[in-house]
């Protein structure tokens, strides 16, 4: 594989996995939390083969912010150009304190998703309203510039939040994701956030998801909508958030800690939403032992893929029955989405922590990637990151062991459609120096 160093040039520091994921002050540690994370770097890949990569400033940032900055921050893109050796920055004008999406639709326009302080905020010590960023926003703009966005979109977080139905926090214990419907010109986006239930009520975390008008940037309810069901209240709790769109349907992910405790599949269509807020099927492919709503699942979604025989690859870490947290594979009908085989890719020793796996196809093959970190020193900033390749029967084809690199925890990889590195694999990610790594992965 080849890496190429892409500075920013406009003195932002992209997000490093050694400089800001790692936290002495939560257990357990961030590469075996319990919880999911906003992903800092986001890629979107055009057809040229050029790549735009939003991302969020880490400039000047120490301490805890693997979940989100103390102070808003620029989010910035740049964009690759198709030999993936050379890049352009812009800094958008958006400030925030999370990433919470970022997608281009088939006309080039761009959209971020990012979070705002909300009116009711205080210091009080312990209040709910004492939140950094509690408004959840949409912006739309012409250009890789939201000087002047075509539209900003307030999507929930403006309440006070001891209010009964109060929605805020996005991106707590989870992140969010923006994909775009190319067959059904919608723009959908799916996060994590909080919601107080009753006056004064405990608020409780789960995931949300909304169609958005493109044009206007109009939220679209869905039929019999209900901010304590359905889309509106999405697994509770929901702590990894993937959405895939093919042909018109979004296919989810959700990594449900109560309500329903499993690692979930699920589908929608517009029609199926608009109608009457249902799933065309959610599966379990993970049911998750202990206690509804404890806050540990003991597992991490990772990514997952539409294949050419129209099922779907999907991969997962889990410790349940294992002894330590080991890689999954599993493939799944995109029909009805149950699981039609499986295979573990790992078999750890006690404190050997299989982290962040992805995938992508190669031909009628698939490329998975995943981190083995040493969980017995809770300081140890060293991952050891794996590449297999498997063929379609989830057999092991070739492996490899890349050396200085990182994978940014929720950050699919990118297959490049066009361009001159078409039918690749690859990734961008920060690095330990501050700028950007575009990594391109040699496949048989």
């Amino acid at each position: 594989m080849t890496s190429t160093v892409i500075a920013p040039g406009n003195g932002g520091k992209p997000f490093s996995v050694k400089a800001n994921f790692f936290d002495d002050g939560f257990v357990p540690a961030n590469p075996v939390s319990n919880y999911g994370f906003p992903n800092p770097i986001i890629t979107y890949a055009n057809v040229d083969g050029s790549v735009d990569v939003a991302w969020l400033d880490y400039a000047g940032t120490a301490g805890k912010n693997a979940g989100g900055l103390s102070t808003p921050h620029a989010i910035n893109i740049t964009h690759v150009n198709p030999d993936l050796t050379t890049g352009v920055t812009t800094t958008t004008g958006i400030l925030s304190y999370k990433l919470l999406g970022f997608t281009r639709d088939s006309a080039g326009a761009y959209y971020i998703a990012y979070n705002a302080d909300h009116p009711f905020k205080n210091a009080i010590a312990g209040d709910v309203n004492n939140v950094n960023g509690n408004m959840l926003k949409v912006a739309k703009s012409a250009s890789t510039s939201f000087a002047t966005p075509l539209w900003d979109t307030l999507v929930f977080g403006d309440k006070d939040n001891h209010a009964d139905g109060s929605k805020g926090n996005p991106g707590t214990a989870g992140g969010g994701v923006l994909a775009y419907d190319v067959a059904g010109q919608k723009l959908l986006i799916y996060v994590a956030h909080q919601m107080a239930w009753g006056l004064n009520g405990t608020r409780h975390q789960a995931g949300y998801l909304r169609y958005v008008d493109p044009a206007s940037g109009k939220l679209i309810a869905p039929g019999g909508a209900s901010d304590f069901m359905g889309t509106g209240w999405l697994y509770s709790h929901n702590f990894n958030q993937r959405l895939l769109i093919d042909n018109g349907t979004a296919y989810l992910l959700a990594h449900g800690d109560a309500y329903a405790r499993q690692l979930g599949f699920l589908a929608y269509s517009y029609a199926s939403y608009a109608k009457n807020d249902r799933a065309l099927f959610d599966q379990s492919y993970l049911a998750i032992d202990g206690t509804e709503g404890d806050n540990a699942t003991n597992a991490q979604t990772g990514q997952f893929i539409k294949l050419a025989n129209g099922t779907f690859a999907l991969v997962h870490t889990t410790s349940q029955a294992r002894a330590a947290r080991d890689v999954r594979i599993v493939v799944a009908s995109g029909t009805d989405g149950t699981t039609r085989t499986s295979a573990w890719l790992t078999a750890n020793a006690a404190g050997v922590q299989a982290i962040t796996p992805k995938l992508e196809a190669v031909g009628d093959n698939i490329l998975v990637t995943y981190g083995l970190w040493k969980s017995a020193d809770r300081t140890n900033k060293l991952i050891e990151w794996h590449i297999v390749l498997l063929d379609a029967k989830l057999n092991l084809l070739a492996s490899y062991v890349p050396t200085g690199v990182e994978f940014t925890a929720d950050a699919p990889l990118i297959r490049f459609g066009g361009g001159p590195n078409a039918g690749r694999v690859g990734w961008i990610s920060g690095n330990d120096a501050g700028t950007l790594s575009v990594n391109l992965i040699s496949t048989p």
